[in-house]
Formats: C-alpha cells, sequence, structure tokens
C-alpha cells in the first residue's frame, strides 16, 4: 500500500468513514522514568493493550484468507499527547469491509467495520453501554464459560493476544466472541472509552465474555482449550488446582527440608567414617589363630620396605602362614621384621612366624657380598672355597614352595653377563668403554656390584633382570661414596673402581689402606708396573699370598707383571672403605710394601733395597717362602 491509497493521507483529511461500528484505542504516553521499563506483560483473549508489534489476525474458514494488518502506534511528533488515534482503511473480504489502522495524534474515532454480513446483523445492533456487561444470549454452537483471568493494569501502550486461524473453531464465526464487558474504568475517566466492542474479537483482560467462562477450558473444540494453550488460565474451575500446585512452596517449609537434608548428609558421612576408623583399628578383625609351630607345606611371602605391622599381617593371612591380621599383630610386640623375602612353612601360629622372621634362616633372595670378593668361585691354598658372587646369588634366589621352584643358577648368570646388552645389565656410562672392550667376557661387568648386603633379591626375576638390580643399586652406591666426585687422584671413575679393588685385597688394617693407595698412585705416576700379587691370584686356579710358579708368566689382561699399568678391570668387589681410601690417598712416597705376618702387618718402604730387608721379616714368620735367604 502506498501513501496515496491511505485514505489518513492529505485530502481525506486524516479521517475515517463515520459508518459502521467504531471502536476507539488509546495509549497512556510514557513518563521520563517509564521509557527504560517497558515490558509485554500476558494477556487474555480480547485484551486489546499491547506492548509490542500488532500480529496478524486471521479469522475462520468462512472468511478466505482475510487478515488484518496492524502496525505499531507511534507517538506523534511536536507537543506530546497522551492519546493517538488507529483508523483502518476499507478492505472487502466476502461482504466484509475492514479499515487499515492509522494513527493521529487528535482523532479518538475507533476502527470500523463496514458493511457487516447478515449473520452478524443481530449482534450489531446490540449496544454495549460502557459500564454495563452485555446480556447475550449464547448459541448453542458457543463454548461453554470460563472466568476471566485477572491482568495487570494497562502499561499505556496496546497488547493484543496473538491469534491464528488455528485458534478459532471451525464454524465458529467472528460474532460468538464479540460480547465483552465493560472497559476499565481508566477509559472510562478519560472519555475516550469504546462504546461497542463488536468488531473486534478480542475482550479486554479484565472484562472476559461471559462465552469465555468454560467449566472445563481443556475441553476438546473449545475456546477454553485455545486460551489454555495460549497460556491463559481462566479463573476458578479446575485451573485453581492448577494454579495452586504451581504455587512456590513456603520459605520456612522449604528451609526446613533442606536442614533436614542436610543433616541426614551429615550422619550418613560419620557412620562411613566411623565405620573406616573402626575397621582401621581392627575392631571387626578376625582372631583366629593356628597352634602349630612347624605346620606344613611353604609359601614364598614379600614384605615391602615401607610395609607396616598390619600389612605384613595381611600378607601372611593370605599367603595362609597365620590365621589372622590380628592375631600376628598381637604376637608381633617390640619386635621388628625386616623387608625382603622369606619361605616360611603355611599354618602356623602367629608366634612362630614372628620368631621365624627374625635372622637370616629364613630369609630368600638376602647375600652379603664380602669386600674383595670376585665374580667367580675361587679356590685357595688352605683347600677351601670361596663362593663367588655368581654363586651367591644363585644360593639366595633359589627355593621351592608348593607352587614352583624359584631363582636363578650359575650358569645362567654367567650367560647373562657375557650376552646381555650394556642396557639390559644396566650398565653406568663411566663402565661402557671397558664393558665394550671385553666382548662377550662375562668378567666385563666384574667389580659393578658393590660389596655389602643385598636383602631383596627377587627369586621371581631372570638372571637378567637380577644382575640388572645389582648393577643399577651398586652404581647408587658408587655415587653416594663419592666415585664421581672432584679428587686429586687424576683417574678417571672407572680406573678410581680398579684402584680401589686392588686396595682392597692387598690391604689388611684400616690404618694401611690410604698408603697403599699411595704407592698404586706413586707407582702409576712414575710409569713402573704395579706387580701386584693381587692382581695375579684373580686369574689364578689357587690363589695364594706366596705367589710363584707360571703365573707370573701368564699374559692375561690382569697379570700386572706383565702389564704395565692398571688391570683391564676392577679384581674384585669394591667397599666404601677402600674406595674412600683411593680418592684420599696417604701423603707419601713410597714405592714398595709387604705384609710380614698372619696378623696383617704391612711395611712400606721408597727403595728396593728396603724392600727386599722386610721380604726377609716375612720369610722368617713363614708368611714367605719364595725369595727367601
Amino acid at each position: 500500500m502506498s501513501d496515496q491509497d491511505d485514505p489518513r493521507s492529505e485530502g481525506s483529511g486524516g479521517r475515517l468513514p463515520s459508518d459502521g461500528d467504531r471502536r476507539r484505542y488509546f495509549a497512556e504516553s510514557m513518563g521520563a522514568g517509564q521509557s527504560g521499563n517497558r515490558h509485554r506483560r500476558r494477556r487474555a483473549p480480547g485484551d486489546p493493550t499491547t506492548t509490542g508489534s500488532i500480529p496478524i489476525v486471521r479469522v475462520g474458514d468462512s472468511l478466505p484468507d482475510p487478515t488484518i494488518e496492524y502496525r505499531t502506534p507511534e507517538p506523534p511528533a511536536g507537543e506530546p499527547s497522551p492519546y493517538f488515534q488507529v483508523q483502518y482503511r476499507p478492505t472487502e473480504v466476502e461482504g466484509l469491509s475492514f479499515t487499515e489502522p492509522r494513527t493521529s495524534p487528535h482523532s479518538t474515532e475507533p476502527p470500523t467495520i463496514v458493511n457487516p454480513p447478515a449473520r452478524h446483523a443481530q449482534e450489531q445492533q446490540t449496544q454495549v453501554p460502557q459500564t454495563q456487561v452485555p446480556q447475550t444470549e449464547v448459541p448453542q454452537t458457543q463454548v461453554p464459560q470460563a472466568q476471566p483471568v485477572q491482568q495487570p493494569e494497562p502499561t499505556g501502550l496496546f497488547d493484543i493476544l496473538d491469534v491464528t486461524q488455528d485458534d478459532v473453531t471451525p464454524g465458529e464465526t467472528t460474532g460468538s466472541h464479540a460480547r465483552y464487558d465493560a472497559p476499565p474504568a481508566e477509559y472510562a475517566a478519560t472519555g475516550y472509552a469504546p462504546t461497542d466492542y463488536s468488531s473486534a474479537e478480542y475482550a479486554p483482560a479484565d472484562h472476559a465474555p461471559a462465552e469465555y467462562a468454560s467449566a472445563d477450558p481443556r475441553a476438546a473444540g473449545t475456546v477454553g482449550q485455545d486460551v489454555a494453550a495460549a497460556g491463559y488460565a481462566p479463573a476458578g474451575g479446575a485451573d485453581e488446582d492448577a494454579d495452586l500446585v504451581d504455587r512456590p512452596m513456603p520459605a520456612r517449609k522449604r528451609n526446613r527440608k533442606v536442614v533436614v537434608a542436610v543433616l541426614a548428609i551429615l550422619l550418613v558421612v560419620i557412620l562411613v567414617l566411623a565405620g573406616i576408623a573402626l575397621k582401621a583399628l581392627g575392631v571387626f578383625d578376625s582372631s583366629t589363630d593356628y597352634d602349630s609351630s612347624t605346620g606344613h607345606g611353604s609359601a614364598l611371602v614379600e614384605i615391602q620396605s615401607d610395609a607396616t605391622v598390619r600389612d605384613i599381617g595381611d600378607t601372611l593371612t593370605d599367603a595362609g602362614v597365620v590365621g589372622s591380621r590380628k592375631a600376628f599383630v598381637n604376637a608381633t610386640g617390640n619386635d621388628t621384621v625386616a623387608a625382603g623375602f622369606y619361605k616360611l612353612p603355611k599354618g602356623i601360629s602367629a608366634e612362630a612366624a614372628v620368631q621365624k622372621m627374625q635372622g637370616s634362616d629364613n630369609r630368600v633372595g638376602f647375600m652379603v657380598v664380602p669386600e674383595g670378593l670376585q665374580l667367580d668361585t675361587k679356590k685357595g691354598v688352605d683347600g677351601k672355597t670361596t663362593p663367588g658372587i655368581f654363586q651367591r646369588i644363585a644360593d639366595a634366589t633359589t627355593v621351592k614352595t608348593d607352587d614352583q621352584t624359584y631363582g636363578v643358577t650359575v650358569d645362567q648368570l654367567m650367560e647373562a653377563a657375557a650376552t646381555a646388552s650394556a642396557t639390559e645389565l644396566g650398565i653406568p656410562s663411566w663402565a661402557l668403554e671397558a664393558f665394550n672392550r671385553l666382548g662377550n667376557d662375562h668378567r666385563r661387568i666384574e667389580g659393578l656390584i658393590a660389596s655389602g648386603a643385598w636383602e631383596d633379591l627377587d627369586p621371581r626375576m631372570s638372571a637378567v633382570e637380577i644382575l640388572h638390580t645389582l648393577i643399577t643399586n651398586s652404581d647408587k652406591r658408587f655415587t653416594a661414596w663419592g666415585l664421581q666426585s672432584d679428587n686429586n687422584t687424576g683417574l678417571t671413575p672407572y680406573q678410581n673402581l680398579v684402584t680401589a679393588s686392588i686396595v682392597e685385597r692387598e690391604a689388611n688394617k684400616d690404618e694401611d689402606f690410604p698408603k697403599v693407595a699411595r704407592v698404586i698412585l706413586n707407582r702409576l705416576k712414575a710409569g713402573q708396573r704395579l706387580e701386584m700379587d693381587s692382581t695375579i691370584n684373580y686369574t689364578a686356579a689357587v690363589t695364594d699370598v706366596d705367589v710363584r710358579g707360571d703365573v707370573y708368566k701368564d699374559e692375561n689382561a690382569w697379570n700386572t707383571y706383565q702389564h704395565e699399568g692398571l688391570p683391564i678391570t676392577p679384581i674384585g668387589a669394591v667397599g666404601e672403605r677402600a674406595l674412600h681410601a683411593t680418592l684420599n690417598p696417604a701423603s707419601g712416597d713410597w714405592l714398595y710394601f709387604v705384609t710380614v705376618d698372619k696378623q696383617g702387618t704391612t711395611l712400606f718402604s721408597k727403595t728396593f733395597d728396603q724392600h727386599k730387608k722386610n721380604r726377609q721379616v716375612a720369610c722368617k714368620n713363614k708368611l714367605l717362602t719364595t725369595g727367601c735367604e
């Protein structure tokens, strides 16, 4: 529609035709303090006021697609006016003439429907007073009555309910919804209250017609159902119960329920914590105990290094050694149990179990590596056999229980030492060069297992895994003993370890360790062969303090009588005492030393002549026979 088609344009006087029914709409001018508080309120069917855009309204099937386009009136420019007019341009739809809205700042005439059809004639002839609700008879096709919904006071702008064609029951006419109560009092007070509402399908919010007062607005095919679907519940009837259901709970009752719920949760938490505490204290534990001291069969059990007495009791109970944790805890008293593996009989009393776990008789995976001990087993000149490190590992890990046999053999250890990679064996970086030089010789790991007690060798491990554990843990020991710390020897960490292994085998008394280390360092510095008997005994079939025979001429890499410098590897396990003496040698210019008696007395000298005299002392004590006069 163009401005030329608008009957409100110039020449028309801005007035609508006066024939037909008229309906007036008003809006109060908003004050300055209300400009930011515009909001949409809920509307009942027929409410002509709105705070937003006016939607398109479609009627029933009897009028083919008639539409009325409403537009939100805009306040006029210039002097503010509390009211302005909406006018309509005539529109022909099947015998009905509608007018299109137009606003005027001074007009008070309502919109008009021209030429109403005959079916609405009776309704149009009925005038609705401003202060009285029309008493018209409801046709049989009308919907049941429903109470009007109370709405808030008008906000000053039009608020019209959105209605589509689906909201009108097929077969009904718009006239069936054209009965309304008197307009609000504020309209009448202004003098602009509409006198007739017969031309609109909407009733004011607070004055719904009697036709809408349905006893059950949810009934199918009624306007009451349409009203409920649109979100407007009529007052009274069944919807009062729904309104009561939706009504919020009083704050006092809500607070009481919250307090009860919190107290219930706290009670449950307290009970759970109390149960856990009592269980931890062993209140619910069984006190079953066996009475046998010998038991039957055997089991392998592991005691962790950080295990408590209760943990140990659980381990023994699970293995079938004792009857219950509580019995073991009660039997322990002041006794302590060392970490490691134990072979214990099953079904013994808790007291017997505590006694069997004292000492090393029932220990598995426990061994002691003496200072200077080498990997291979050696025989002495006295006919005794000294088990090597490999043999001690095999003895410590081999155990047979009811389940299976555990442990490794000497041959498995030798093969692992000779064939496993440096990574698999855990060789430290400072020992890699010598390790690689020896190829597949099992003695390439000689000296990399430190002396001392090893308490937790796992018999379930393979030979490679056991060696890896020993070598990596020995590296930690050597580091703690200062192997890689700064020193004045001028040697590498590996060379210091080799030197310390010779000191282990040559010195007897604590005060002699730093002196022996000084002799070795002085000879290395002078370029003199070490000629140490201990290096010959390393490869000898039988070890002897008085070295003689063909062992002097053996061209092995450890014979310092035939080669200058240090042996290719250490000649035995190194302890903290020897390593500390090597890193901190005594001050002196000695180049020779000899042990002269069985008590380990050692004489040191700077010259070879003095050294020969010292040897004669050993000959007189029958400690030496070679080179004696």
